[in-house]
């Protein structure tokens, strides 16, 4: 079988606009801005069905946990969404429980790869989502479930949530399925490799980050660096730990300046991964490690909105 890119977010064992940009055809803004006041401004789909609003739970300030229903199960399960995460993951236990057959295959876990187990679920349900047939991935999350003191029956990515537009507000603690406005530094979504990648400037060198909810830092990819003398890297070494519990070795320093969507943002605390890689993407860009306070996910564009 294949090898699968699962894209997986960073734990760490440590310290847990003002103008209107222009649109593409069809309404959807590719540059930072507002589309009027608040969410309903003239870039909402008026065709769009009613919205549907369910309750999440943040844990440590950024990690979105959600209830989801899987088919042949009686109670809802909770789940981690994961932006960071393509395909999604069921837990190990889960897996049991539901008697799939598995195969095996490789997973990209923050710039290496590990082997994994890959199955079918038969169908999930998620707010008006209803994703059937699922690939996924199969981990073991038992130390994540230690780390949130909950049950997690797996990890919720892009491959289900890029099946309905949406917007996620960390004050609110809400996701509100249906039409949304365009308010937001716009990230387009890949959405065959699950992922939304943006265009982002740190200390002044151009960087494909991966837009992630599932940390809430600013991570490099060693690997992909043919020299750091550009990073003023700290004496300090640490460890971290991916979500499919894989320690790595993660070296800090400070970001005073990054640039997304032309606006500043600045990190005293971010965080390199020796000798990780990844072709697609540089590093990972928590979402919360720049103070952001909610994403919106456009389906008809396949462009996320990242808002203040």
């Amino acid at each position: 079988m294949r090898a699968k890119r699962k894209i997986v977010t960073l734990l760490l064992l440590t310290v847990f606009l003002a103008s209107t940009g222009p649109l593409q055809a069809g309404g959807c803004r590719t540059t930072p801005g507002s589309d009027g006041p608040g969410r309903g401004g003239p870039d909402r789909d008026p065709d769009a069905g009613p919205t549907q609003i369910i309750p999440v739970k943040i844990f440590h300030n950024y990690l979105v946990v959600v209830q989801a229903h899987i088919e042949g199960l009686p109670q809802p399960q909770n789940f981690v969404l994961d932006t960071g995460t393509s395909p999604s993951i069921i837990n190990v236990t889960l897996a049991k429980q539901l008697g799939l057959e598995s195969v095996s295959s490789t997973l990209a876990d923050i710039g290496k790869i590990v082997p994994t187990q890959t199955s079918t679920i038969p169908a999930i349900d998620l707010g008006p989502i209803r994703a059937i047939s699922l690939p996924v991935g199969i981990n073991d999350l038992s130390r994540l479930e230690r780390d949130l003191g909950i049950p997690v029956a797996g990890i919720i990515g892009l491959d289900v949530l890029s099946k309905a537009s949406f917007h996620l507000d960390y004050d609110k603690q809400e996701i509100e399925f249906g039409e949304i406005s365009h308010e937001g530094i716009p990230v387009p979504v890949d959405v065959n490799a699950g992922i939304a990648v943006a265009e982002v400037r740190i200390e002044g060198r151009p960087l494909r980050m991966l837009v992630d909810t599932g940390t809430d830092r600013v991570v490099l990819l060693g690997g992909n660096f043919a020299n750091l003398g550009w990073l003023a890297l700290r004496n300090t070494s640490q460890s971290g730990r991916s979500m499919v519990n894989r320690e790595m070795p993660v070296q800090v320093f400070s970001a005073p300046d990054i640039i997304l969507g032309g606006q500043h943002f600045s990190n005293d605390r971010a965080y390199l991964v020796p000798g990780s890689a990844d072709p697609l993407f540089d590093g990972l860009l928590g979402i919360r490690a720049l103070g952001l306070r909610s994403f919106s996910y456009d389906q008809a564009c396949k462009i996320i909105y990242l808002g203040k």
